[in-house]
This record gives C-alpha cells, sequence and structure tokens, in this order.
C-alpha cells in the first residue's frame, strides 16, 4: 500500500471531516418545530446544495436517498483513487453495506413494500449501484439469493431460505446476513473484532427473546460459546462483564427489562468513538485511519436523517439528541 496514495486521501478526508455541521448548525437544525422551518433551517449548512430544491414536506424519501447518496460517492470516489489494495479494504467495507441493502431489499420483498420506499433506504457503496439493487427488486427472493457471488453467503441464505419457507419468520435470513458481515469486518480492519463479538452478544441475546435456538443462527466460536446456554438476557450479559464489553454492557446487567434496541445503539456509539480515535491519531501508514472516515461520515449523514424523521414525527428535541450518534 502506497504511503502517498493514503496520505492524499487522509488529508482528503480531514477536509471533508473539517465541513461537518457544528453544534451550533445542530442546534438550529433541532429547534425546527416543522418541517418547514427544518428545511430554512438547512439553508444555512453545505447540505443545502445536496438537497437541492427538494421539498421536505412531501419529498421526505427523496432528501434521505439525496443524503445517503451523498456518502455513497464519497466512498466511491475514495474506491476509485486508491491503490488495488486500499481498494480492495473498501470494498470489504462496502460488503457490510450491501448486507444491509439486501436485507432491506429481502424484507421489503417478503411484506409487500413500495420498491420507491425500498430503494428510498439504500445506500450504495463501491461496486453496488442503485441500478444493482432495482435490478433486484424484479427478481424474487429465491432468484436474489441464487445470484449471490460469495459461496458462503450463497450456502447461509440458501438454508436460511429453506427455514424461511418452513416458519415464513424473516429471522433466519437476517441473521445469514449477519453472520457474513461478522465474516467480513475483520478482513477490513483488526478493530472491527470486539464490535463483531459484541454483535454477535446481541444476535444471542435475541435469540433468547425470540426463544429458538441460538446455534442456528450464530456461527460456533470459543467466545460466544460460552453463553449459548444462558436463561435470560442479563446472564448472557454478566459472562461478559470484563473489559471492553463491560463499558457497553455493565449497566444493563440485572436489569428486568433490557430493551435490545438500547443495546444496539450502545454498541454502535462504543464503535463510533474508537473510529473518532483512529481517525484523528492516525498516521499515513496506517488505512485503518480511511475506514474510520468512512463510518464518522456515515454517521453524521444517517444524523441527519435521524433529525429530519423526529421533526416530521414532533419528536422533542431532547428525545431526537439521544437517538443521534455522531453530535
Amino acid at each position: 500500500m502506497s504511503v502517498g496514495d493514503v496520505s492524499y486521501l487522509l488529508g482528503r478526508a480531514h477536509g471533508i471531516i473539517s465541513n461537518v455541521l457544528t453544534k451550533s448548525n445542530i442546534s438550529l437544525l433541532l429547534a425546527s418545530n416543522n418541517l418547514t422551518e427544518l428545511r430554512a433551517a438547512f439553508t444555512q449548512t453545505h447540505y443545502d446544495t445536496i438537497i437541492g430544491d427538494l421539498n421536505f414536506e412531501t419529498q421526505l424519501s427523496e432528501v434521505a436517498r439525496k443524503l445517503k447518496n451523498s456518502f455513497s460517492e464519497i466512498v466511491v470516489k475514495f474506491h476509485n483513487q486508491s491503490s488495488s489494495s486500499l481498494k480492495k479494504k473498501i470494498r470489504f467495507f462496502s460488503e457490510r453495506y450491501n448486507a444491509e441493502n439486501l436485507r432491506i431489499v429481502l424484507h421489503g420483498l417478503h411484506v409487500g413494500m413500495k420498491h420507491e420506499d425500498i430503494i428510498a433506504r439504500i445506500i450504495p457503496v463501491a461496486g453496488y449501484s442503485l441500478d444493482y439493487y432495482s435490478n433486484l427488486l424484479s427478481k424474487s427472493i429465491p432468484d436474489i439469493i441464487s445470484i449471490q457471488k460469495d459461496t458462503s453467503l450463497l450456502r447461509s441464505l440458501r438454508r436460511a431460505f429453506e427455514e424461511f419457507k418452513n416458519t415464513d419468520r424473516f429471522t433466519p435470513i437476517e441473521s445469514a446476513l449477519d453472520q457474513y458481515v461478522y465474516q467480513v469486518l475483520p478482513k477490513v480492519s483488526n478493530y472491527y473484532e470486539t464490535y463483531v463479538n459484541m454483535k454477535n452478544i446481541i444476535a444471542l441475546c435475541r435469540c433468547i427473546t425470540l426463544n429458538i435456538p441460538a446455534y442456528r443462527y450464530i456461527l460456533p466460536n470459543k467466545f460466544i460459546a460460552k453463553s449459548l446456554n444462558a436463561d435470560s438476557i442479563s446472564e448472557v450479559l454478566e459472562n461478559y462483564n470484563y473489559p471492553p464489553y463491560r463499558a457497553v454492557f455493565s449497566q444493563y446487567i440485572g436489569q428486568k427489562e433490557i430493551p435490545l434496541h438500547d443495546l444496539e445503539f450502545a454498541v454502535e456509539r462504543f464503535l463510533l468513538r474508537k473510529w473518532r480515535k483512529i481517525f484523528r491519531f492516525g498516521t499515513v501508514l496506517e488505512s485503518d485511519s480511511i475506514i474510520g472516515f468512512f463510518e464518522l461520515k456515515l454517521a453524521e449523514t444517517m444524523d441527519l436523517i435521524r433529525i429530519i424523521v423526529g421533526i416530521n414525527a414532533s419528536f422533542s428535541e431532547q428525545e431526537i439528541r439521544e437517538s443521534l450518534l455522531f453530535y
């Protein structure tokens, strides 16, 4: 990997991050009482040019798509300007979002969502355009599964689909996609290893909640094996009450009701804090700093969407702030 290659891209990344919205910008957006006021507030930010002349009240899904595409374009540009080794890492990074996009497509087809609503939720990244996902929508779920190029993903999705047919439960397909991502992320960076472990802990907790056998949905490994026979979420979390997992899970141990959504969000915040440090202190010898930049930029993008959705739903400023990852 060329030092000059990473140095150039890291310089661009710091330039982009230096232009993220300030706390005062966010406060201005959150002070909006409705979508009309929020659209006016966006004119005070550089995102105004990205949104263009879209109307928040009538074109909310298009606004979200524009914001997601702005992130996608950055990833694609960095991918195209990278050396072969960094390109490979960015393609692995993109598989995480390809898997999420597949989840959205497959679930959307399963529940009969409108195609335009499915596409509005897609985040296209390196190697996967909106056209690619639009073409998937013309296929059946079995056909989409059959064209997957990664053999491990193909096998696990086929197994999951057989169970899905018998139970009409989408969980097997979601779990197959999750486990594929957990195999790919460590290839991007070893900094993802703790994150993958935490996500598997949550996957196990979800299985307990649904009263389904975890061994059918989680790839076996020594880390998670010691909790496969746990009877409750709290018992699972107690088994990992040591660093670094304690930093995320300790506050939930002993609680009778533990919302999995809260656990998920706590893990995402943990990951983002880690990537902030990696990006801030990364050198031109560390391509992980580029991945940290992607994570930070995506978090900002999704926070903007959370603000728009929150204002539209008449959530309070405090409720919206509590849902933000980047800010």
